[in-house]
């Protein structure tokens, strides 16, 4: 089960709310849950392309290197 933790504010995006709703979709079409790779093609990963879609921040450097880390403990 997850846990919340807290919200992590990236910034605002002059896209509109269509567009906004758009992204996910299109992501939809590239990221199959079949395609799925804990050290290639993760959450993380796809948080950092909508991120890039949206022409805001990527991820705060401290939760990549948290999963990097993680991911290390266990490859």
């Amino acid at each position: 089960m997850y846990t919340y933790h807290e919200t992590i504010k990236l910034g605002k995006t002059s896209f509109s709310i269509y567009k906004v709703n758009r992204i996910p979709r299109e992501l939809s079409l590239e990221w199959p849950g079949h395609s799925y790779d804990l050290l290639s093609k993760n959450c993380n990963h796809f948080c950092d392309e909508f991120c890039e879609r949206l022409c805001v921040p990527k991820l705060p450097g401290n939760l990549q290197h948290f999963f990097f880390t993680c991911t290390n403990l266990f490859y």
